[in-house]
């Protein structure tokens, strides 16, 4: 199984929102142990809008995670399936589940309408 996880506000505490793309936060408590614990039993990757080269170093400094990115220029990844190593992604790859502090289940136009106009009113 292929396990996406987006970075602010899940592994990153986002605190201050974008600002200047800068990382400026400690990692959500619980983090570090959680992520280790999905790279026993799945591949994991991240995704995220910022720069994933500074995502990964951080990642690799402040969780201790081995993590890679995909170099401008190179064919980026169809899929991940690597349990040994995160990859840091600016791209939605394939997985069996996204887990995002804004994640919003889809399950009619309906409902998402509804849920929309409850969580911006």
């Amino acid at each position: 199984m292929t396990i996406a996880v987006d970075f602010d506000g899940v592994i990153h505490a986002y605190s201050k929102g974008w600002q200047d793309g800068t990382i400026y936060d400690e990692p959500i408590p619980g983090a570090q142990d959680a992520l280790h614990e999905l790279l026993r039993r799945d591949a994991v990757f991240i995704h995220t809008s910022r720069d994933p080269q500074k995502v990964a170093l951080w990642i690799v400094e402040k969780l201790g995670i081995t993590a890679t990115w995909e170099l401008e220029g190179a064919r980026p990844h169809e899929f991940w399936n690597d349990r040994a190593r995160l990859l840091v992604t600016n791209r939605k790859l394939p997985a069996t589940v996204y887990i995002d502090d804004r994640g919003l289940r889809f399950e009619s136009w309906e409902q998402t309408l509804t849920a929309l106009s409850e969580t911006t009113s």
